[in-house]
């Protein structure tokens, strides 16, 4: 069974919950993510006894444990992986009932491991720290800069083992205006910790791929089936509609370490995921799961306000729905504090909320906390006759145009307000989901700079101001829109500017293959563009560089930087052969081996530019 809250899900729990749940239940399972604070409940317990079961000679002493004459609560802390688990067995199928409570403390939930799900372990989980935690963490470890204990808040994403590590690398010299530099510790720290689940060879690598396209199956990921399904076994790792994802903040923190440790990597990995993206989105029939492809597609925007405001590292812990009546109280509270938070008038709010609550009362959405606490809503305002007096105030003078000849697919977005990060975030994405699936023309009016930034970073279409400051807040309303039909989709994400070039190798990648098929040519390369690079003036500078780029691409620990050496490796330095003699030669298939020759190509030329 599971202590259930009131979405259905486990329980949190505190030092009280867990040691109430442990006097009612005979084997209570504490789960929670890595570095979630597991330690720190158990510590609370009071007396009892703790056995290891990720060091050497553990079923020994879960044995001898058991056997003990006491009614002392007897604790299983890292119950990961097959080792750990296969220690357990006797726990699951005792001969005889154990005198004191059992505490199994695991990252994933027992109930989700074969032969347990019958097992009537009591399951309590971890809840993320507040960001309010998190800060006073920052501001015990002693982080003087204001700058350095936001970036800890940010990154953490309620996880106390991302932000020890955060305020650790900024102690040690990392600097809060570098990130990347800071989640490069914190991953060192993540990864090792993962190691205890014994995941396959070349799995951090992978690890960093599939976090940088955010939810990746087997071909996107370019990964033997082996090595995906051993990604698919930790702990960290969740199934999507898209395949594999890291769960956050994991996810965020993988992926700037990333950006920051192989830029180039990076780089090529992302211009892989959106060019496949797009082809699927171009060629998926299903509305539902073209948004969750557009939805992927916009998750690889390297853009700041977009990564915080739709992907930021805090989960959505809750859930979003439609509200009813009942919910009005809920609706103008949250509509208040939107109202005070923007500097907005309060009673002309209210007033504009009561007439959209009469006009179109199933246009609210309700963020909802694990407790069922309504902590976020939207105003929407469907078009209809009976709701131009809501829609009016919103758009003024760009009513008729936009509204008129569609009113019933065109929604306008009036207000969106969550303090939650992540689901604040839901709720926008929820939205985003509803009007790609249902071919809806979303207009947004809104006074918010941060939304103003959002949406034209999203190359909604401007539509410039209402006549009249509506909120009486010193900001007129800025009016935006986007047509979400079944073609428009495309159009539109073909326009999000994601900076990445994906159509074959880059203007410089071609100029180091030329450079490469002229390599025992002196005179040819004397007359290379590569020539422009700062670590290559001269062709014999630029020769060498060819030569131990390739060699270092050939022996790099990243899979698909060495599959690409090795073909610059064997094609330009090696033998005469063809394309086709060598991908047989390597066992890959003519797909892969060209991308990985544009991939090695390209990166190549990176380097030279960097150098």
């Amino acid at each position: 069974m599971t202590e259930a809250a009131a979405t259905g899900a486990p329980a949190r729990a505190t030092p009280e919950v867990l040691r109430a749940v442990m006097d009612r239940h005979r084997l209570v399972n504490l789960t929670g993510p890595l570095g979630s604070g597991k330690s720190w409940l158990v510590s609370r317990l009071g007396p009892s006894r703790v056995v290891d079961l990720s060091r050497d000679g553990s079923p020994d002493a879960v044995r001898a444990a058991l056997a003990e004459p006491t009614t002392r609560p007897l604790v299983l802390d890292s119950a990961d992986g097959p080792d750990a688990l296969a220690v357990l067995d006797g726990v699951r199928l005792p001969h005889e009932t154990p005198a004191a409570p059992l505490l199994v403390v695991s990252r994933r939930s027992l109930l989700a491991q074969p032969g347990w799900t019958l097992s009537g372990a009591a399951v309590l989980e971890t809840a993320p720290w507040s960001d309010q935690r998190i800060a006073r963490l920052a501001a015990d470890a002693q982080l003087p800069a204001a700058a350095a204990r936001e970036l800890v808040v940010r990154m953490a994403g309620g996880n106390p083992l991302v932000a020890g590590a955060a305020c650790r690398a900024l102690h040690a010299g990392a600097s809060p205006d570098a990130p990347g530099a800071v989640a490069d510790q914190a991953v060192q720290e993540i990864t090792a910790r993962l190691s205890r689940e014994r995941p396959g060879p070349g799995w951090e690598s992978a690890l960093d791929r599939l976090a940088t396209v955010w939810g990746g199956d087997r071909e996107l990921l370019d990964e033997s089936r082996e090595l995906f399904e051993s990604l698919g076994r930790l702990s960290l790792i969740g199934r999507t509609e898209l395949g594999l994802a890291v769960l956050e903040p994991f996810r965020s923190v993988l992926r700037l370490a990333h950006r920051w440790r192989q830029p180039a990597a990076h780089h090529g990995v992302l211009s892989r995921a959106v060019t496949r993206r797009r082809r699927q989105l171009a060629a998926e029939p299903d509305v539902a799961h073209r948004g969750r492809l557009a939805e992927g597609t916009m998750a690889l925007l390297d853009h700041p306000v977009v990564r915080e405001t739709l992907f930021p590292a805090s989960a959505a812990d809750g859930s979003i729905e439609t509200a009813a009546p009942d919910d009005a109280d809920d609706i103008g509270g949250l509509m208040h504090q939107w109202a005070r938070q923007g500097g907005m008038d309060t009673r002309r709010t209210e007033r504009m909320v009561d007439r959209w609550l009469r006009d179109d009362p199933t246009g609210f959405r309700l963020a909802r906390d694990r407790d069922g606490r309504a902590v976020g809503v939207m105003g929407l305002v469907h078009a209809a006759d009976r709701t131009v007096g809501s829609m009016e105030p919103l758009l003024q003078q760009h009513t008729d145009r936009l509204m008129g000849g569609q009113p019933t697919r065109s929604l306008v977005l009036g207000a969106a307000y969550c303090p939650d990060r992540g689901l604040h975030a839901r709720l926008l994405r929820d939205l985003l989901h509803h009007v790609m699936a249902n071919s809806v023309l979303l207009t947004v009016s809104t006074p918010s700079p941060h939304y103003q930034q959002l949406l034209t970073s999203l190359h909604f279409h401007e539509h410039g101001t209402t006549a009249d400051d509506v909120y009486r807040c010193g900001r007129k309303p800025e009016i935006y829109s986007q047509d979400f039909g079944h073609d428009a989709i495309t159009a539109w994400v073909e326009r999000l500017p994601f900076g990445l070039r994906t159509a074959g190798p880059s203007a410089t990648g071609r100029d180091v293959g030329e450079a490469l098929a002229h390599l025992s040519d002196p005179a040819w390369l004397a007359h290379s563009p590569l020539l422009r690079s700062p670590g290559t003036p001269t062709a014999e500078d630029l020769r060498k560089a060819l030569r131990d780029g390739v060699c270092a691409l050939a022996d790099s620990d990243t899979r698909e930087d060495a599959e690409a050496g090795q073909i610059l490796l064997h094609y330009y330095l090696g033998r005469r052969q063809t394309h086709q003699q060598l991908a047989r030669r390597l066992h890959l298939s003519r797909a892969t081996y060209f991308r990985r020759l544009r991939h090695g190509l390209d990166l190549l030329g990176q380097r030279l530019d960097a150098d």
